[in-house]
């Protein structure tokens, strides 16, 4: 998902580039707890009719479940801060904080947009300067990705 702030307070323009998720942690909490009740109470009738090894393996589904849940929704936290402020394209990444942050100047600076040598892999959004290479928006399908290096690029070329 890319949202463009309108009024950037020390930016000429910015975006923040986050993977779309559909379910919120709360959700998520509630749902593998539906599954826990679920899985439970099958083992624990399995339990009840002399079969007790069922309720150990309800344990392992419910851990599973959760496990992933927590995988996928912790990759759903990461944000991709891009902002041009006078003269330098800022990119910044991270989840809750700045992990990574990494300044071009907007003039020497090329926006790449490769198509994958293999077929039905997803295109590669490049920001290139001076031998550097930063990969954005591994996370936006196809039409976002495009859509958003055309903005770039147009959002570099003014003022030049």
């Amino acid at each position: 998902m890319v949202t463009q702030l309108d009024n950037p307070a020390d930016a000429d323009a910015c975006w923040i580039l986050k993977p779309t998720r559909s379910m919120s942690w709360a959700e998520a909490k509630r749902f593998i707890l539906f599954i826990a009740v679920v899985s439970f109470t099958i083992g624990g009738f399995f339990l009840a009719r002399g079969l007790p090894l069922v309720l150990p393996f309800s344990g392992l589904e419910v851990l599973a479940v959760a496990f992933a849940f927590y995988l996928v929704l912790r990759d759903g936290e990461r944000r991709e801060v891009i902002r041009i402020a006078g003269d330098n394209l800022v990119i910044e990444t991270g989840t809750q904080e700045i992990e990574d942050r990494v300044e071009f100047n907007r003039y020497w600076v090329r926006v790449e947009l490769l198509a994958s040598r293999y077929r039905y892999h997803p295109s590669r959004l490049v920001v290139a300067s001076r031998g550097q290479t930063i990969e954005l928006g591994r996370f936006l399908t196809e039409g976002e990705r495009n859509s958003f290096a055309r903005t770039l690029i147009n959002a570099l070329g003014k003022n030049r």
